[in-house]
């Protein structure tokens, strides 16, 4: 018998496998971030949604399929057939939502959801009402089953391969779902390739039979599309909820961590350091009270090390939280410690900075200075220079520090090290943490020239 597809059905058929693949990619990584019950709901859920995007690409193939005689659908078939799908989409999402999965377990999930697949489009053929038969050519069929599963392996390897490392919008992510949707259709229209049909006697039983009409057909595709984007946006938003929930919560462990840094900072300049204080003026009197020579030398000694002790104090109290921040405020705080900074290395040191700046919270405060003492202590070590620029530049959306030196650069290695943040030392992977923390970044250039290291943060429009 001879038969014609609706090109338009074909291509709707093909656009739902692709929205199908996408809908499983995305749910797959919302399930993954559950635990508990809500994992299990979201495992059936997404598997509902996806398995009826499948189906409905399968269903809506065989409505883009046309033959010389009327065609109608036993719905209970019809039912099985998307029973099929749903447990093919749900061993996929249980696949690709498990932190690790071996290649046997790959392997042999594929199998099945091959055979899951050839098996929605074989109950949906069992499923028409017509006055025709059909057979398979079973070369082509065998084939197809072979497509199936091979199409389901690639399918579960190219989500496996980029799991968790796909944005919402990542363009992998796009690239994954018109391959797998492609795949997917392929199957049904090449086992539909290999299927004959030719008249025969009407089918007797039709208690169950229902006929479906090109807007019903449309109505359908239209319904599947719904379903699919409602469980993507019932996604989007859940993600967008939790991840408002962690930002909250890192907010609060900023703070906290900020107040506890604040609070140690505080007792160690005050209760140390004031200890030390009395203990070296204590060995000071000691050593004027008369005692002999080498009594007088060793107290000499005891009272350098306090003083020493209270130097390394002094300077772990700044790294926590320095005091001039609440003494101060911002701007007098870094005036005071490139003062001090200049004093102590005889290092010229520039600076340019608005009279009037943004306010911050004090946690970017608290960054920004780190950043400077970084950078400075890094100079002394390592530049060579003898000249530093510290610039601050304001603009409506956002705060730029530059510290700039003259020095002989950074060696190549060191530099592509530190541009992609792996093997830091302590201060350096703090300094570039707690901007990140922030959402800013920091930008390091060097070259024969110098070095320059800048932090961009972005500022509130009230700032």
């Amino acid at each position: 018998m001879p038969v014609s597809y609706n090109y338009i059905f074909v291509a709707l058929s093909v656009f739902i496998g692709m929205s199908a693949a996408y809908a499983a990619l995305d749910l797959a990584a919302r399930i993954r971030a559950a635990n508990g019950l809500i994992r299990s709901t979201w495992l059936i859920g997404g598997a509902v949604a996806v398995g009826i995007g499948v189906w409905s690409m399968h269903f809506t193939g065989m409505l883009a399929f046309s033959l010389p005689v009327p065609v109608d659908y036993d719905w209970l078939m019809v039912l099985l057939s998307l029973l099929a799908g749903i447990f093919a989409a749900g061993i996929s999402l249980f696949i690709l939502s498990q932190e690790t999965s071996g290649t046997t377990q790959i392997a042999f999930a594929a199998v099945i959801v091959g055979l899951s697949i050839i098996t929605v489009h074989n109950v949906g053929m069992r499923a028409m009402r017509m006055p025709a038969n059909y057979r398979y050519n079973p070369q082509l069929a065998s084939l197809a089953v072979v497509l199936a599963m091979l199409f389901s392996l690639a399918s579960l390897w190219l989500g496996i391969r980029f799991k968790g490392k796909l944005g919402p919008c990542d363009w992998r992510k796009f690239v994954g779902a018109l391959v797998a949707g492609a795949a997917i259709s392929s199957v049904h229209y090449f086992a539909m390739a290999a299927t004959t049909f030719w008249p025969s006697a009407p089918d007797p039983d039709v208690s169950h039979v229902v006929r479906i009409s090109t807007i019903g057909a449309a109505a359908i595709a239209m319904a599947t599309l719904i379903v699919q984007g409602l469980a993507m946006l019932t996604s989007f938003l859940d993600r967008r909820a939790a991840s408002q929930e962690v930002e909250q919560l890192a907010s609060e462990l900023r703070h906290s961590h900020e107040e506890e840094r604040r609070r140690i900072a505080r007792d160690l300049h005050d209760d140390v350091g004031s200890g030390l204080y009395a203990v070296k003026l204590e060995l000071g009197r000691l050593r004027e009270s008369g005692v002999d020579s080498t009594a007088r030398q060793s107290l000499s000694e005891a009272v350098d090390m306090v003083a020493e002790s209270m130097q390394k104090v002094r300077t772990i109290s700044q790294v926590l939280y320095p005091p001039e921040l609440d003494m101060l405020g911002f701007r007098a705080a870094i005036v005071v410690y490139v003062d001090g900074f200049r004093e102590r290395s005889k290092i010229q040191v520039a600076l340019d900075i608005p009279e009037r700046l943004p306010h911050l919270s004090r946690h970017a405060e608290s960054a920004l200075l780190k950043v400077i003492r970084e950078c400075l202590l890094n100079i002394v070590r390592h530049s060579g220079s003898q000249k530093v620029q510290i610039r601050i530049q304001v603009d409506p959306s956002r705060l730029t520090l530059e510290i700039s030196d003259d020095g002989h650069g950074m060696k190549p290695e060191i530099l592509d090290r530190l541009r992609g943040t792996t093997n830091l030392g302590v201060g350096t992977k703090a300094m570039f943490g707690r901007i990140e923390e922030l959402g800013g970044r920091l930008e390091i250039h060097s070259g024969r020239w110098g070095t320059s290291v800048k932090a961009i943060i972005s500022i509130g429009p009230t700032s």
